[in-house]
């Protein structure tokens, strides 16, 4: 676990000192994308540059205390992960009934003058449970599958979060949420014909979706072709487009970049990608994507090398989550898919992705620091030696009986 990755001494280094650059890289963009729109709302500039440190340093905390505090294990016992499904089931039914309507939508809880958003927390539920369930069938030997109970239980776990997100509405959200369910029993080698025929039953659903819903209709067909219906159906597309063909190769100035004064929906969350890419143009785009793929190499990393089944799940299917968003969100700016309500994590605001995202990756370091322990444990096993070393003893080789020293 301690070899040499890249120029770092191990993946450790190198997933610390990614993500407190895109810290960095997002406290600039987020005020920048955000200074014009927080004004004119709160009458402060600075409104969501503040917001977002907060969220930042929470998170920041959170990711300590579970990466170099605690054991991974811990929060995978069966208890605690069922805890935690009822928790985020009990907070997506708390968004039905008691939720803030934004925009049209019913995705937050307010709580103490602080927005949540569950259905952040129910993804990352889905693969805690996950790892902990499905890693026991595959320490055993025992064969996961979608058809059978009691291992079928994560699906219908997915079913209930993806229908009280669907309700929001937020479809992306809940294409995320199934989807990452679908990825954990994956890896956890379910029968190849049940992973042909799930990805073809999620494909009729997602069409039969967008078709009875006219505005995912038509947000679907301008998908093709934004220009047709710039000031419509189009129009967030086509402004995006604009806003990353506007900053060249090299970008505009910081924080000249005109398409945050109000052309641009949502500058400062979904979109924050484009300004980014505005302000900084292609090759600080180039840069930023580098950013990720360091990011996403380092997980991958730390997943093979994790031996046991459990923290591999865990590992692989934080991987899949934080990057598969990643790339959805980039892939969306830049016109490759739809537009989908999915932030691009820490360059975007959002307090409750920021502290989960965190809390995330120390779960990643926690499961690193367990796994070079086992390491050490293992070496010194195969020396002779104790498997662990107490205190002020010393054995030294090479003596009848060991000597203390």
């Amino acid at each position: 676990m301690n070899k040499h990755f890249l120029i770092w001494d191990n993946p450790r280094d190198a997933l610390l000192t990614i993500t407190f650059i895109l810290m960095i890289i997002g406290c600039v963009n987020v005020f920048s994308a955000s200074f014009v729109r927080a004004d004119a709302m709160f009458k402060d500039s600075h409104y969501f540059l503040k917001r977002y440190l907060m969220w930042s340093a929470i998170g920041l905390f959170c990711m300590w205390v579970v990466g170099f505090k605690l054991d991974y294990k811990i929060f995978l016992t069966a208890r605690f992960t069922n805890i935690l499904v009822w928790i985020a089931g009990g907070l997506l039914l708390g968004v039905d009934l008691f939720g803030a309507v934004v925009n049209g939508s019913r995705r937050w809880l307010s709580l103490g003058g602080l927005s949540l958003q569950p259905s952040e927390l129910a993804k990352a539920v889905e693969v805690i449970w996950a790892a902990s369930y499905l890693g026991h069938y595959m320490k055993r030997g025992l064969q996961v599958s979608l058809t059978s109970w009691p291992s079928n239980k994560g699906l219908w776990i997915a079913v209930v979060f993806a229908a009280f997100i669907y309700k929001q509405p937020d479809m992306a959200t809940m294409t995320i949420t199934f989807g990452v369910m679908m990825v954990m029993y994956f890896l956890a080698g379910i029968p190849r014909k049940q992973v042909t025929t799930g990805l073809g039953i999620a494909v009729v659903g997602l069409a039969f979706l967008a078709v009875i819903a006219p505005y995912r209709m038509q947000r679907f067909l301008s998908w093709g072709n934004p220009w047709k219906d710039p000031q419509g159906a189009g129009y967030q597309m086509a402004q995006s487009l604009l806003a990353i063909g506007s900053g060249g190769f090299v970008g505009l100035p910081w924080g000249q970049g005109t398409s945050k004064f109000f052309y641009l929906p949502e500058a400062h969350t979904d979109f924050a990608f484009a300004i980014f890419c505005q302000e900084w143009g292609f090759i600080g785009a180039l840069a930023l994507i580098a950013a990720f793929v360091i990011l996403a190499w380092s997980l991958v990393r730390i997943a093979w090398s994790t031996k046991e089944m459990r923290g591999f799940l865990l590992v692989a299917g934080i991987t899949c989550l934080m990057v598969g968003q990643a790339a959805a969100n980039m892939a969306m700016v830049c016109g490759v898919l739809p537009v989908i309500g999915v932030p691009l994590m820490f360059i975007s605001y959002g307090g409750t992705s920021m502290v989960i995202n965190m809390t995330c990756l120390g779960l990643v370091l926690s499961v690193y620091r367990s796994e070079c322990k086992r390491e050490l444990m293992e070496e010194r096993i195969a020396q002779g030696l104790p498997p662990e070393e107490k205190p002020g003893v010393r054995v030294v080789k090479g003596q009848r009986g060991g000597r203390r020293s």
